[in-house]
Parts: structure tokens; C-alpha cells; sequence
């Protein structure tokens, strides 16, 4: 068995990589965030976009009280 020794392989840089960084429409940058949910004994999760850890949690904290279902989604266009 091959164990990971994760502080030894994690990036000493600390930065996420390119495509878990974007910038909002003034510039201000934004990283992907992951929660998680459980649901029938499994769990399940989602990503998001939000400034900062702070940032992530009041979102989180949003989503609790007015997360609403749109639709499938079939494609990106």
C-alpha cells in the first residue's frame, strides 16, 4: 500500500491553480470553494466561486436559507 504523506507533496506556493481563480467584474479575485451535503446515507457535493474562506461561509449560510432548484442543466454553450 502507497500512503501520502500530504504535507510532504503539498505546493509550498499555496496559490490554486488557474482554473480555481477567476476575478469579478471589477477585478476583485475569486476562488472555487466546495461544500457538501448528505442525502439517502451518501454525500454529495457542489463548487462555487466566493472572494475569501469568510466569503464562502456566508454564502454557505445563504444557500441554507434560499437555495431553490432551476432546472437541468443538458449543455454549456
Amino acid at each position: 500500500m502507497n500512503v501520502i504523506q500530504l504535507p510532504q507533496v503539498r505546493r509550498s506556493d499555496r496559490d490554486p491553480e488557474p482554473e480555481f481563480c477567476t476575478s469579478d467584474h471589477i477585478g476583485r479575485a475569486m476562488f472555487r470553494f466546495l461544500a457538501d451535503y448528505e442525502i439517502d446515507g451518501r454525500t454529495f457535493g457542489i463548487s462555487f466561486w466566493a472572494y475569501d474562506l469568510a466569503d464562502a461561509e456566508r454564502r454557505v449560510t445563504s444557500m441554507r436559507a434560499n437555495l431553490s432548484l432551476q432546472g437541468q442543466i443538458f449543455c454549456r454553450m
